[in-house]
C-alpha cells in the first residue's frame, strides 16, 4: 500500500502531507515568470533590430535604452534560473522579487516604447 492509502483515514496525516506541498498560489509560477522574460527579450531583441535599420537623431539614446533593458531582462532571466535551485521560503521571496522586477521593466517598456504587456 502507498502512503496516501495509510493517510486516506487518517485527517491530520493528510494536512501535515498537503502543508508539505508547495503553495503556488502565493507567488507566480515559473512558466509564468519564464514567458514574461521570454516576450520581454522578444520585444526588446526585436526593438533593437527595427532601431539598427532607421537613421534619427536620437539613435544612440534610444539604443542606450534598449540595451539596458536587454541587461535587466537578462538579469531577471538568470535570478529566476537561481531561484529554481531554491527551497521555500527563499524560492517565493525571488519569485516575488523577479515578479516585481517585470512588472518594473514591464513599465519601462509600456511607457518609452509605447507598447504596453499583458
Amino acid at each position: 500500500m502507498g502512503s496516501s492509502h495509510a493517510n486516506a483515514g487518517n485527517p491530520q496525516a493528510e494536512r501535515r502531507v498537503q502543508s508539505n506541498s508547495p503553495q503556488r498560489d502565493d507567488y507566480p509560477s515559473e512558466n509564468e515568470l519564464e514567458n514574461r522574460i521570454k516576450n520581454l527579450d522578444k520585444l526588446v531583441d526585436s526593438t533593437h533590430a527595427a532601431l539598427e535599420q532607421v537613421s534619427f537623431s536620437g539613435k544612440p539614446c534610444a539604443l542606450d535604452l534598449v540595451t539596458d533593458l536587454r541587461v535587466k531582462v537578462k538579469a531577471c532571466h538568470d535570478l529566476l534560473r537561481v531561484a529554481k535551485l531554491l527551497r521555500d521560503p527563499a524560492r517565493k521571496s525571488m519569485f516575488s522579487k523577479i515578479r516585481d522586477s517585470l512588472n518594473e521593466l514591464e513599465d519601462v517598456v509600456a511607457s518609452h516604447l509605447g507598447v504596453r504587456m499583458n
